[in-house]
C-alpha cells in the first residue's frame, strides 16, 4: 500500500510543470489607467502614466518624474499640450543605445508602428532603432487615430552584454478622442529574441504546480479510505 501511495506521489510530482515554464510575461492594471495632458511636453513635467513590463510596474502620475527615471523597460506615456493642442506620444525612459524602444512603421516613416490583435512582434517586425525615431502616436504629427492598439517594444535584458539582448513585448493602449491614452496592459517574452503575439486577455494559465499536487493528495486521500473500508 505504501508502495503505491509513493509511486502515485511520485507520478504526480513528475507531471507538475514548474511556474518557469511561462514564457510570456502579462501584467493587466486592477483599472485601466489614463495619461491625462501633460503642459510641460514631457521635459520638465512627469504627469502621464509610467510603466515597466519587466518590473509590472504601472502608475498614473502627475507633475513630478518617478524617483527612478531611466532604468531598462521603463515607457512612458502622456498627452502633450505644451503646443497648445493635444498630441499623444510615448517615450522610452531606458538606454536608447542598448536596445530599449519602440518598433516603428518603416524606415520612411519613423513614428510608432500601430499593431492588431493576433499579430507577432519580433526580430523581422517593422524598423528597429532603438531611439531612432519619433515619440508621436497622433494628431498631428503621428499615424495613429484614436482606438485601441498595440505598440510594439524592444525591451532591453539589464542581465545582457549588448543591445541586441533584448525581448520582444507589446503595450496594449487606447488613443483617446482627445488623444490622452490609456493603458489597458502590457506584456514581453521572457526568452531573448523570441517573438511574441498581441492579445487583449492575459494568457489562460497552465496549472500550477501547487494545483496539480494538491490533485495528487486528494488520490492519496481516496486511496487510504477505501484502504480502510476494505480492511473493514
Amino acid at each position: 500500500m505504501r508502495a503505491s501511495l509513493l509511486a502515485l506521489s511520485l507520478a504526480t510530482t513528475a507531471l507538475a510543470p514548474t511556474l518557469a515554464d511561462a514564457a510570456v510575461v502579462y501584467t493587466q492594471p486592477a483599472a485601466a489607467l489614463n495619461s491625462g495632458f501633460n503642459p510641460g511636453g514631457a521635459c520638465c513635467d512627469g504627469t502621464g502614466v509610467w510603466f515597466n513590463p519587466l518590473s509590472g510596474y504601472a502608475e498614473t502620475r502627475g507633475y513630478l518624474f518617478p524617483a527612478s527615471l531611466f532604468e531598462d523597460g521603463k515607457f512612458f506615456l502622456f498627452g502633450d499640450t505644451s503646443s497648445g493642442s493635444a498630441e499623444a506620444r510615448v517615450y522610452t525612459q531606458g538606454f536608447f543605445s542598448r536596445g530599449n524602444g519602440v518598433i516603428y512603421a518603416s524606415a520612411g516613416n519613423l513614428n510608432p508602428a500601430r499593431f492588431g490583435v493576433g499579430e507577432s512582434i519580433g526580430a523581422g517586425t517593422g524598423y528597429q532603432n532603438p531611439g531612432a525615431g519619433f515619440t508621436d502616436l497622433g494628431p498631428s504629427y503621428g499615424n495613429w487615430a484614436p482606438g485601441r492598439g498595440f505598440l510594439g517594444l524592444t525591451i532591453r535584458d539589464p542581465s545582457g552584454a549588448s543591445s541586441s539582448d533584448t525581448f520582444y513585448g507589446f503595450a496594449d493602449i487606447t488613443v483617446n478622442k482627445d488623444y490622452s491614452i490609456t493603458l489597458n496592459a502590457f506584456a514581453y517574452e521572457n526568452v531573448r529574441g523570441q517573438a511574441i503575439t498581441t492579445a487583449f486577455a492575459a494568457p489562460v494559465p497552465e496549472p500550477s504546480s501547487g494545483w496539480l499536487f494538491g490533485t495528487g493528495l486528494i488520490g492519496v486521500a481516496a486511496l487510504l479510505r477505501r484502504g480502510r473500508v476494505q480492511a473493514a
